[in-house]
């Protein structure tokens, strides 16, 4: 009879355990359901519900007459899906298929890139097409692999205007950080330099997204609403590709290194922007090895550098029409004479003129006509440098342009403050001889000596230069400001007689620029050849503009460390004239 009532208790107690255990648990749900309930619904939601981001396409890049240079294609990357958990056999299986080592794939795999949400990693970008096909084939002996397609930049002619057009690469940290308020993301493909930089905004687009259901393991169940990206704008260059690519082909043919421009100067529209040696856009677009990056930044020619805006060099003589416009300021007779007996000397110091014996008697026209520096040391030193360098300043010498391109330096105008700044010195007289012909301290970029001789054609004024025309969206065209770079004050009367003195540069046979001659066309020109350090050889320039009386065109070629500006920028710059004359001749 108690082993009965032990029995009975045992189960009452047991029952009671039941009903606490289920209490607890009922409990438990309430709370979860009902009281919580909303917040773990969100939260539920939240994790099979996810929003994913689609990129946009880039906008496309055309010349001045609608030649596609820079368009989109299908790039291919390699992935492996992070749900599947790594191994040695995994690790080793992957090294045998990319050829890549084990090392560098356990790396990728641990600390690579991750898509959000689809655990994606990315193992291996730009792979080309015909290996991404070769990888493709075998995937069904690798089930935690996958190649994507996505978009990548394609410039149609590789190192065409290179340095105008820059390229696009992986956005970077550091540049995160800066654009990141602007809607970048860690993940963005930005412009890196030229005009992809410069408009990287408008090219762009704006992404789309989708939003998508996934399951407990995080894979994709179904698309459950999609917004389609934006494409970024087109942009309509201001560049003639033909013109660009037959001057490049030019630089090249000739072995030059160095810029070649032509501008309108009417508009500031610059038709040809030429820093050669050029380099490959797509392979910079693209992952490049060691060995490639070696080898361009040991490139003895710096195909990086864009010596058209940041290329700083002494100009030589075709600064000789601002010492001129300085003179004629000053009050001088342009049909005054000097004797010119092939030097000029102040105490012990002698600069010698370029013509042995001298040019004899030389006014203003003959002093430019056949580039005589012996004219320019003695009036410019009894001037003194001061109107030279406020002559320069009212040229745009000595500050930067604003072109629609990064990158650009402000060359170096000196006086007597800077060279006791930054060479500890006064300034003597043997500055102002040499700064008269545009050598010693002086330094200009292409581009400023292209904007100075702008000035000169349009007698007193030049647009700001710029290499973008108009952007062109899905339903408008935005065009670029044309604003004013420059008005100056110098006397009309100054620049007729600098335009006429030009012109009998090239039309004479003593000419230093004669080799521009052009049947049934006036060439207005100044030649250069600029001392240097660097090289054994001058560096070699000619600027100018045509037609003399109404200019659609100024030119500025400059050939590094090649020679005489007459003998070699002169039949540059005539083939950069013929090839514009031939394509007009063409619309």
């Amino acid at each position: 009879m108690r082993l009965g009532k032990n029995n009975s208790s045992r189960c009452n107690i047991f029952q009671i355990f039941v009903v606490v255990i289920f209490a607890l648990l009922g409990s438990r749900l309430f709370y979860l359901q009902i009281i919580k309930g909303e917040k773990y619904k969100n939260l539920s939601e939240k994790n099979r519900v996810k929003l994913k981001r689609i990129e946009a396409p880039r906008g496309k890049i055309f010349d001045s007459k609608g030649k596609l240079l820079v368009t989109n294609e299908a790039g291919y990357r390699l992935v492996y899906m992070k749900e599947r958990k790594f191994d040695d056999e995994i690790v080793r299986e992957i090294s045998h298929l990319t050829g890549f080592e084990k090392e560098y794939i356990e790396k990728r795999i641990k600390y690579g890139e991750i898509f959000p949400y689809t655990r994606e990693n990315i193992l291996l970008e730009d792979l080309d097409e015909k290996e991404a096909h070769r990888i493709m084939e075998k995937l069904s002996d690798y089930p935690y692999l996958q190649v994507q397609t996505y978009s990548k930049r394609k410039y149609i002619y590789d190192t065409l205007a290179s340095h105008v057009l820059g390229y696009v690469k992986k956005i970077s940290a550091a540049e995160y950080k800066k654009l990141k308020g602007l809607g970048y993301t860690q993940r963005d493909i930005i412009g890196k330099n030229g005009v992809e930089k410069e408009y990287d905004l408008q090219l762009q687009g704006k992404a789309g997204y989708e939003y998508i259901e996934v399951n407990a393991l995080n894979r994709i169940v179904k698309k459950l609403k999609t917004r389609e990206p934006d494409q970024g704008k087109d942009i309509y260059l201001t560049i003639d590709k033909e013109l660009q690519s037959h001057m490049e082909e030019y630089f090249k043919s000739k072995k030059l290194q160095g810029s070649a421009i032509a501008i309108n100067p009417k508009n500031g529209e610059i038709l040809a922007m030429v820093s050669y040696p050029t380099y490959s856009l797509n392979m910079f677009s693209s992952r490049i090895s060691p060995k490639e990056w070696s080898k361009i930044t040991n490139d003895r020619r710096r195909p990086l550098s864009d010596r058209a805006i940041t290329g700083e060099y002494p100009p030589g003589s075709i600064f000789k029409i601002i010492t001129a416009t300085a003179l004629l300021g000053k009050g001088l007779n342009p049909d005054e004479t000097i004797y010119d007996p092939g030097y000029y000397q102040i105490g012990k110091w002698k600069w010698k003129s370029w013509k042995h014996g001298g040019h004899g008697f030389v006014n203003l026209k003959k002093a430019l006509v056949e580039s005589v520096n012996t004219y320019f040391y003695k009036l410019g030193d009894e001037m003194g440098y001061e109107p030279i360098v406020k002559t320069a300043t009212k040229f745009g010498i000595g500050k930067k342009t604003g072109i629609d391109v990064p990158g650009e330096r402000s060359g170096r105008l000196p006086d007597e403050s800077w060279k006791r700044k930054y060479v500890k010195e006064g300034w003597y007289r043997g500055d102002t001889v040499n700064l008269s012909i545009g050598q010693g301290y002086l330094t200009m970029t292409p581009l400023q000596a292209a904007m100075a001789y702008c000035i000169l054609a349009n007698k007193g004024y030049a647009y700001r230069p710029h290499v973008v025309n108009y952007f062109k969206g899905s339903d408008s065209i935005e065009s670029v400001l044309r604003d004013k770079y420059m008005e100056t004050d110098v006397s009309q009367r100054y620049f007729d007689i600098l335009n006429e003195d030009l012109i009998a540069t090239v039309e004479q046979d003593n000419g230093t620029a004669k080799a521009l001659r052009t049947q049934g066309i006036k060439v207005a020109a100044k030649t250069g050849s600029a001392q240097n350090s660097q090289y054994k050889k001058s560096h070699a320039w000619v600027a100018g503009y045509f037609p003399a009386d109404n200019p659609e065109v100024v030119f500025v070629v400059f050939a590094e460390g090649a020679g005489g500006g007459g003998s070699i920028a002169g039949p540059a710059a005539k083939s950069m004239v013929d090839k514009y004359l031939e394509l007009k001749g063409k619309e």
